[in-house]
């Protein structure tokens, strides 16, 4: 069975994304899933007063039928006001199983058609999304790794891991280290220098440093178009 699934992952500043899950809820959408980060960029001041300034994000997962991928992303885009520097960006990844949603998981992928709203455009290049887990405290690492070799900034979600190269052990209880989790963005062309200046800066080889993958994205919006227009000088 060919399923039309998409996972729509939307980065936005603090406290929007109740107006964004509502947004897309009219669109279509069923419910949403909201975990909170931090985010660095381009166009935010990483210091306030000669100290770390922190930009707390809300990052909102939304499973959708593919044929509402436009009218959600609209909505999503509108509502957040994403394009807009320093208040975020989206974009949708495409699954091949999804559990847990009855009436989607049953779902044959039929034509997509356009429901509400006006259809978004895919960005005209490829992007891909570099995942990066690494121990607490080494996300700045990544972050400033990413950004030297060209990327706009980054998303750190924080959570823990365990590994064979980290079990540890107090008063016979196990401890499973903290980890910081970074997502950049980046278009496919920057990918190769950026995910080696990453591991230059972390060497993700060595056990129990971390690990980091890509994924293919469908559509990104939401981003700014001077940011783009940076990529392709």
């Amino acid at each position: 069975m060919n399923l039309n699934h998409r996972l729509m992952i939307a980065i936005v500043k603090r406290g929007h994304s109740r107006p964004v899950i509502a947004a897309a809820k009219e669109a279509g959408a069923d419910g949403a899933t909201i975990l909170y980060g931090e985010g660095i960029g381009r166009n935010e001041k990483p210091t306030f007063l000669g100290l770390p300034a922190t930009h707390e994000k809300d990052v909102v997962f939304i499973a959708i039928d593919g044929s509402l991928e436009d009218a959600v992303a609209e909505a999503v885009s509108r509502v957040g006001k994403l394009g807009i520097p320093g208040y975020g960006l989206g974009f949708t990844l495409h699954l091949n199983k999804l559990l847990g949603v009855r009436h989607l998981s049953n779902r044959v992928n039929h034509v997509r058609a356009k429901k509400g709203g006006q259809a978004m455009q895919s960005s005209p290049e490829q992007f891909q999304l570099i995942v990066t887990i690494v121990n607490s405290g080494d996300s700045e690492k990544v972050v400033a790794a990413a950004a030297k070799a060209g990327a706009e900034g980054g998303t750190i979600l924080t959570g823990r891991g365990t590994g064979v190269n980290e079990q540890r052990k107090f008063l016979n209880f196990t401890i499973e280290p903290e980890k910081d989790v970074v997502l950049t963005l980046v278009p496919e062309s920057y990918t190769e220098a950026i995910v080696e200046s990453i591991q230059n800066a972390i060497d993700l080889y060595a056990p129990g440093r971390g690990i980091a993958f890509l994924i293919d994205i469908e559509k990104v919006f939401g981003v700014n178009h001077s940011s783009l227009d940076r990529y392709h000088k």
